[in-house]
């Protein structure tokens, strides 16, 4: 430990010196915190300002306005004192969140959130995700039935993708709510308490108010050990992922515009568990919205089975098959149908 460094101290800012150094951050690069106000949002960007001298980042934040609670107006104010004091600038967007959300409020919120969070220009986007969130994530996705990519919960460093979307780095994953709050303490930090985290009616503070700690009472490691689990299934899907990969390579017949085109045989050559894992591989890659598990399994019965031409919906993106084909595109009818034509005339 460093001489004079207060323990919690010390731990959060190694955690997250660790995470910006594994990525390879340095003045090149533009960071963008997620501040909420909240204490782990506060913490997270008090040690990336702290760090900033030694990688030499731009670091600015950026906070939605959901417009739910009553002092969402005073929380930004607070926000923006937060910066101003540390000479950070601040970007604020105001959202709407829909009250009809078939997944609830608590959903429609956390869509809002990161469709907003998704626009701001940086390399990196900070959120300030913990090990408690890590094993509430774990616990809330089995329960909903989550496979394997979906049990993976968050991981530290996602990379930029393909479309341009910035990276998100996680670096407070292996950190304690504790040793945050421990941190706060020691800084003498201020922080905003939204008293809707306590509303057990919204499932994240059902399980972390009442169900985790019930579990806790039989197994007192349960968040550690749920965290644990969250690695052995990125590692997993990893595999998985790999392995889709390769068959996605060996099934390609053509690319082009339309982007990769497959031979109908090799995929039927898939077992189905198989054949499945490849789609949502190929659905994430495009960037599309996953459909459901009955969704997925109709289509792929259908290709088996159908012996002519098949225009099968996957959520935003559709399935085509013809004349030994398939190929996935987002569901655009003239663009479908342009590509098809094309895709056809090239099988004659």
């Amino acid at each position: 430990m460093r001489t004079g460094a207060l323990p919690a101290v010390v731990a959060v800012t190694d955690a997250v010196a660790a995470t910006l150094a594994a990525t390879g951050v340095d003045s090149r690069h533009r960071l963008c915190c997620a501040l909420s106000g909240g204490v782990d949002s506060v913490v997270l960007l008090d040690a990336l300002h702290t760090l900033r001298p030694r990688f030499q980042y731009a670091l600015e934040a950026a906070h939605v306005h959901h417009g739910l609670n009553p002092a969402a107006d005073e929380w930004q104010d607070f926000c923006g004192g937060l910066c101003e004091r540390r000479s950070i600038s601040l970007r604020v967007f105001k959202v709407e969140v829909p009250r009809t959300h078939s997944g609830g409020l608590e959903e429609a919120a956390r869509i809002a959130r990161h469709a907003a969070l998704s626009r701001v220009a940086c390399d990196w986007l900070v959120l300030g995700h913990h090990l408690d969130d890590q094993a509430e994530t774990v616990l809330f996705r089995l329960l909903r039935g989550a496979g394997v990519q979906g049990a993976a919960a968050m991981a530290t460093i996602e990379p930029p993708d393909a479309a341009g979307r910035a990276g998100r780095l996680r670096p407070l994953l292996a950190v304690s709510r504790e040793e945050v709050l421990a941190y706060a303490r020691e800084k003498n930090l201020d922080w905003i308490d939204d008293d809707s985290n306590n509303d057990l009616r919204f499932t994240r503070n059902d399980l972390r108010h009442r169900i985790l700690p019930a579990i806790e009472t039989r197994f007192p490691a349960a968040r550690l050990t749920l965290a644990r689990a969250a690695t052995h299934f990125r590692e997993a899907a990893g595999l998985l992922d790999e392995l889709a990969r390769a068959d996605a390579d060996a099934a390609t017949c053509e690319s082009g515009e339309e982007g990769r085109i497959f031979n109908r045989a090799f995929l039927l050559s898939l077992s189905p568990a198989r054949l499945a894992n490849l789609f949502r591989w190929e659905l994430k890659r495009l960037g599309a919205m996953p459909p459901t598990t009955a969704r997925l399994a109709e289509a792929l019965r259908q290709l088996r089975t159908a012996s002519g031409p098949l225009c099968l919906p996957l959520g935003d993106t559709v399935c085509h098959s013809r004349r030994g084909r398939v190929w996935l595109i987002a569901r655009n009818e003239k663009q479908n149908e342009r590509i098809g034509n094309s895709i056809a005339n090239r099988g004659k």
